[in-house]
């Protein structure tokens, strides 16, 4: 894996170059960058402060980034399958029409964030903190939220939820209080 200076990173992307892929960032400061239609596919991104960057239609398949800083970072139609965002803040990111599968979102902050038009298919969401979080014509397919701390979530009649939920860890109770807990007054 070949690690790169953000000098380096950012020079060769003001030339055009967009292939970043199986290259090491971990650490770096790399908030506020216009980084739209990079290609980051197995990059290694932990730890890095991504705050208020522009990732739109990037390609992170398998980028690990963890523990990293993404509050207020743009992923629009960006691709995170196999991606790894443990303990990452990705509070008041647009994720809007981002395609996520078989990813681990655990213990993430989603607070605020924009989930809206995206796609989830088996994402690991255990601890994740999901609040004001706006789910908008999402689909959701074996994402257990049953883990995962929901409070004030927005969504329409077509958002989509299919096994998303696990009867056996859940109590009767659960039910009940994620209803309380939802805003029906936001229901298109």
């Amino acid at each position: 894996m070949l690690k790169l200076r953000l000098s380096e990173l950012q020079q060769r992307y003001d030339l055009g170059e967009r292939q970043f892929t199986d290259i090491d960032l971990r650490g770096l400061d790399l908030s506020g960058l216009n980084l739209e239609n990079v290609n980051f596919q197995s990059a290694n991104l932990e730890g890095s402060n991504l705050q208020g960057t522009n990732l739109e239609k990037a390609n992170l398949k398998g980028t690990i980034l963890t523990n990293c800083n993404l509050y207020r970072a743009n992923l629009y139609r960006a691709n995170l399958s196999y991606a790894d965002l443990t303990y990452s803040n990705l509070k008041e990111a647009n994720f809007h029409g981002t395609f996520i599968e078989t990813a681990c979102l655990d213990y993430v902050c989603l607070e605020r964030t924009d989930l809206s038009e995206a796609y989830l298919r088996n994402v690991s969401v255990e601890g994740a903190q999901l609040t004001k979080t706006d789910l908008t014509d999402t689909t959701l397919i074996k994402v257990n939220l049953s883990q995962a701390y929901l409070s004030e979530i927005y969504y329409s009649k077509l958002t989509k939820l299919c096994n998303c939920f696990e009867p056996e860890v859940i109590s009767e109770d659960f039910f009940n209080d994620i209803e309380g807990s939802i805003d029906l007054s936001l229901v298109n």
